[in-house]
């Protein structure tokens, strides 16, 4: 049902040049509703307005229209950007700075008015012509002045928003302000003004577009209702005949005219019942009564009845649609969808009835097809215990006679229960010992049920397979409590008891130690750390002959030879767990790196005056060592056998030999056993 206020205002709105005026108007229709009864009165209220264009300006000429000032120079070449019509703007850029002033002529806005205008700032930060104001001071006031310019009054304050970067201000847009009380004077002048700033080059902004509405006073427009119109008042009062029907006033002064259409709705209420749902089959009539109108109805159904009411209805969907009587044009229609559903036949099985065992409930209710049972609700007649899931399980409290009752919902709402005795007999007794183990060891549970066992079931609360051994062995994958569960059950399976108990596994203490070094040349210094936690004992093997059972963090070893050291730390929990960890002791001699250079200067300016071998690693594993010197002809100049040795240019017998090329022949044996046999040439140069 349509109940929204409808308006619809057409009007026509007129633009002109700087300073020419043309008359204007529009109107709305008002009413509390747009829908009423069929038969009802309504008021229509018509609301018209009028005013003439006192000023346009769009600046097209590149100037300012007669009657403007402005005391600064104006550019029209939209540096930031044109208005949404591509034309100029009057724009103030870095050609002029603060106080930033656009004035108008006085206006005749006695009976009231508007001023409109397309405004914009440049974004903060840009340059040229193009950057905006992001202070709050550095605003533009929209003001007015009814004394001539002598004093201001501000209408708006466009302050900054958003530091400058505010994407509405920052775009061209359109602004409209209602004139306020004060402004309404035969002679109201407006401007633009921008007091504070930060200079030329800064805050730059711009207007097009600027419209100066003034409100004609009342008497010179009148109102006409209706096709081609009949004057009359703003209101009028009319009755609602029909289901729709268009109404239309018009505002004129006789020169300008404008006019608005509001469409009215009429309706009277079918009044049948709202959608119906029955369970079981019954007699059920659908009855139309309606409401509203004139009260004198015809009627018409989808099954061809025409009176108000469809007797013995069954499953379906009914629409009635109704006529007034005295307002043949008033119709009403409605729909019910109808329903009855099946009840169901409820019924249940259960398995097994024994003490211990959980007893499986089956619901075997029947439905016909097509209306399924969605909702089950068990009480087992066990201290309040029930159910809401449709094949339910129950521990029953002990042996005895339990009457379990079930209800049942259909999807379509429908319910029905039943009640079934059933008893309760003895069963089995679980039971079985084992002893608690340290993480990786293996426990053996020991099955002391009683009773005529026949089968049994252990589940270890790790997730593993089921096993059905007597007296089973397990390891457990980690430490941890398990909820260790032996079932056991008489020969025909119904009858069972379970046993849950809590095996504990314990953590083997962390055992973790670290070393420092652990590699290096003999003899070889090295101290352990004790990073363990968990263990109450310790006992060290250091793998060259040592062994320690001391507590402290830090112990130290030193291995003399070399050799690959295998160290063992063996730790003790107080739960009795052992744990170890070890780590290996590389003892060996390094590598001998070293670079032979092939220039130097003995010219005993302090540098490079002696030749010497650059040795990186490895140097005091040196056992065998010479370099002999040698000129072009072969002839041996200078012999060293220690390996640092600094040779100045000169012979064995102390003569200093000249600038050339000169070779060596180099000889090294290390305690690995490296062998180097190089020979290579150099240039000394004085």
């Amino acid at each position: 049902m349509k109940k929204t206020l409808r308006r619809i205002l057409i009007g026509s709105v007129l633009f002109t040049l700087s300073q020419h005026t043309q008359a204007q108007c529009n109107v709305t229709i008002e009413t509390l509703s747009d829908t009423v009864p069929c038969g009802a009165s309504f008021e229509l209220i018509a609301v018209g307005q009028s005013y003439d264009t006192l000023l346009y300006e769009n600046f097209n000429n590149s100037s300012l229209g007669p009657g403007w000032f402005t005391n600064q120079t104006v550019m029209y070449n939209n540096p930031c950007g044109a208005p949404p019509d591509g034309s100029p703007s009057a724009w103030f850029g870095n050609a002029q700075t603060q106080p930033r002033i656009l004035e108008t002529v006085d206006y005749d806005l006695s009976c009231g008015g508007e001023l409109c205008f397309m405004m914009k700032y440049a974004e903060q930060g840009g340059t040229g012509s193009c950057e905006g104001p992001d202070q709050a001071n550095e605003g533009v006031l929209v003001q007015y002045s009814t004394n001539g310019g002598a004093t201001w009054t501000t209408i708006f304050d466009h302050v900054p928003l958003n530091g400058g970067y505010d994407p509405v201000q920052t775009t061209w847009q359109e602004y409209c302000h209602t004139l306020p009380a004060g402004a309404l004077t035969p002679s109201t002048r407006f401007r633009w003004y921008q007091n504070s700033g930060s200079g030329a080059q800064y805050d730059h902004w711009g207007i097009d577009d600027v419209r100066v509405l003034g409100s004609i006073c009342s008497g010179t427009y009148t109102y006409f209702w209706g096709n081609p119109g009949v004057q009359g008042d703003s209101d009028t009062t009319m009755t609602m005949t029909q289901n729709q029907e268009d109404y239309i006033v018009y505002y004129t002064d006789g020169t300008d005219t404008c006019s608005a259409t509001i469409t009215m709705y009429g309706y009277i209420d079918a009044n049948i019942p709202n959608d119906t749902t029955i369970c079981g089959l019954t007699n059920y009539d659908i009855v139309s009564n309606p409401t509203l109108g004139s009260g004198s109805y015809d009627y018409i159904w989808n099954t061809g009845e025409t009176s108000n009411t469809i007797s013995n209805a069954t499953t379906g969907q009914y629409w009635v649609e109704v006529t007034d009587q005295l307002y043949t044009t008033c119709v009403a229609r409605d729909t019910i969808n109808f329903e009855m559903f099946p009840i169901p036949d409820v019924n249940f099985s259960a398995s097994p009835l024994c003490q211990g065992a959980t007893t499986m409930f089956t619901d075997e209710s029947q439905v016909p097809p097509g209306y399924p049972i969605t909702a089950w609700n068990w009480d087992f007649d066990d201290l309040g215990a029930g159910s809401n899931l449709q094949n339910p399980s129950h521990l029953f409290g002990g042996v005895g006679i339990y009457n379990v009752t079930l209800e049942v919902t259909t999807g379509t709402g429908c319910t029905a229960d039943t009640t079934i005795t059933i008893e309760i007999e003895p069963s089995p007794f679980a039971d079985f010992s084992f002893s608690d183990v340290c993480d990786g060891e293996s426990v053996t549970f020991i099955n002391e049920s009683l009773g005529n066992i026949s089968d049994v079931e252990w589940y270890f609360g790790d997730n593993s397979d089921t096993i059905n051994d007597n007296d089973p062995t397990y390891t457990y994958g980690q430490p941890g409590t398990y909820n260790v569960t032996l079932i056991v059950s008489e020969a025909n399976g119904v009858c069972a008891d379970t046993l849950t108990q809590v095996i504990t596994v314990f953590n083997l203490p962390n055992i973790q130690f670290s070393a420092t070094p652990t590699q290096g040349d003999p003899p070889l210094p090295v101290e352990f750390y004790n990073e363990s936690t968990g263990a109450i004992s310790y006992e060290w093997n250091f793998g060259n002959g040592n062994t320690s059972i001391s507590g402290n963090d830090t112990l130290n070893q030193v291995y003399p030879n070399t050799g690959e050291y295998v160290v063992t730390l063996t730790g003790v929990s107080s739960d009795g767990c052992t744990n170890s960890y070890s780590t290996i002791i590389y003892v060996d001699f390094p590598d001998l790196l070293f670079e032979i250079p092939n220039v130097f200067t003995p010219n005993n300016d302090n540098s490079n005056d002696e030749f010497l071998i650059n040795y990186f690693q490895g140097q005091e594993t040196i056992t065998e060592f010479e370099i002999v010197f040698l000129n072009r002809w072969g002839n041996v100049l200078r012999t060293f056998d220690n390996p640092n040795f600094e040779w100045d240019g000169t012979t064995d017998n102390g003569s200093k030999i000249g600038d050339g090329t000169y070779f060596y022949k180099l000889y090294i044996k290390t305690k690995k056993d490296q062998e180097f046999n190089k020979h290579g040439f150099l240039h000394l140069v004085k």
